[in-house]
C-alpha cells in the first residue's frame, strides 16, 4: 500500500514537473513609487435638518445638496513583484506611505482636522494586487511588450499619533479630570476593482533582463472599512475604541459610496524560468 501511495506520489511530481516544460513561466521583481487616491463621500444628516428649517421658513419644496465628500492622497515607495505563466499573471506592489495628503470634507476626521492633527503616517502599507490574462507582443524578441487586465484588490492600514492638544480633551464629564495621555488612529480599508498592467521588456540574455511595469487599477467594490484609535489611559492601562454605526464595526454604513485609483511604477529585474 505504501509503495503505491509513493509510485503515485512521483508520477504526480513528474507530471507537474513535466508541465512545466510547456509552459512559459517569467516575471519581474523591483521598487518603484506607488500612487494612491481614495474619494469618500458620505451620507449627510444635515439634510434633513436643513430640509426642515428651509420648509419652515420657506413653505414646501425640494432640497438638493451636496454630500460631504472627502479624498485621501498617498505617495509611496513600493517593490514589486510579477508572475506570468502563459496568459495567466499575478501583480503585487507593497507600498509604504509616510504622508497622508487630505482634501475635501471627513464628517470623521473633522475634529481632528479643526486641531490640526498630524498628516505623517507611522507603519503603514498599502498592498496592492492584481490577477488576470495578458499576452506578450513580439515574444521572441529581445525587446517586448506585455499587455493585460483583470481582478484588483487592494488593502491600506494608516496609523497616525493624534497630537497631546486633542488627547488632553478626552475628559471625565462628571470631574472634568483628564483621562488619557496618549491617542493613535489607525485606517483599515479593502476594496475591489478592474485594471490594467503594461510592461515594457527587455532582455540581456535569454532569462535576464530588465523591466518598466505600470499597474493601474480602479476600485470600486467596497469590501471593509474600519476606524479605530488605541491609546493608553492615564494610569498607563491599554484601551481600544472603534467607530461603529449601529453596532457594527465596519462603517460602510456611514458612506453613500467611494472609489479609489492606485497607480503603480516599478522599475525591475525581468526574468524567464
Amino acid at each position: 500500500m505504501k509503495k503505491n501511495i509513493l509510485g503515485i506520489a512521483i508520477f504526480s511530481c513528474m507530471l507537474s514537473l513535466s508541465a512545466f516544460d510547456f509552459m512559459n513561466i517569467s516575471g519581474d521583481v523591483g521598487i518603484g513609487y506607488m500612487n494612491h487616491n481614495m474619494v469618500t463621500v458620505y451620507n449627510d444628516s444635515l439634510k434633513t435638518n436643513l430640509a426642515g428649517g428651509l420648509e419652515a421658513a420657506l413653505g414646501h419644496g425640494n432640497l438638493t445638496m451636496d454630500a460631504p465628500r472627502s479624498v485621501d492622497s498617498y505617495n509611496a515607495l513600493a517593490i514589486g513583484l510579477k508572475l506570468k505563466m502563459d496568459y495567466l499573471y499575478a501583480n503585487i506592489s507593497v507600498g509604504f506611505p509616510f504622508t497622508q495628503i487630505p482634501t475635501g470634507e471627513d464628517p470623521l476626521g473633522a475634529k481632528l482636522k479643526a486641531i490640526g492633527a498630524t498628516n505623517k503616517l507611522d507603519n503603514s502599507v498599502i498592498v496592492d494586487s492584481q490577477i488576470g490574462l495578458g499576452i506578450n507582443i513580439l515574444k521572441s524578441s529581445p525587446l517586448n511588450f506585455f499587455v493585460g487586465g483583470g481582478l484588483g484588490i487592494n488593502y491600506i492600514q494608516t496609523k497616525r499619533k493624534l497630537p497631546d492638544e486633542f488627547v488632553k480633551t478626552i475628559k471625565d464629564p462628571v470631574t472634568n479630570a483628564v483621562l488619557a495621555k496618549e491617542l493613535n488612529e489607525t485606517r483599515s480599508i479593502a476594496m475591489a476593482g478592474l485594471g490594467i498592467n503594461v510592461a515594457v521588456n527587455y532582455y540581456f540574455t535569454k532569462n535576464i533582463g530588465i523591466s518598466f511595469d505600470i499597474k493601474d487599477t480602479v476600485y470600486f467594490i467596497p469590501m471593509s472599512n474600519q476606524r479605530y484609535y488605541k491609546g493608553k489611559a492615564i494610569n498607563g492601562s491599554g484601551f481600544t475604541y472603534t467607530i461603529t454605526k449601529e453596532k457594527e464595526k465596519d462603517i460602510k454604513s456611514l458612506i453613500k459610496y467611494s472609489w479609489a485609483n492606485n497607480l503603480a511604477l516599478r522599475l525591475a529585474v525581468a526574468f524567464k524560468l
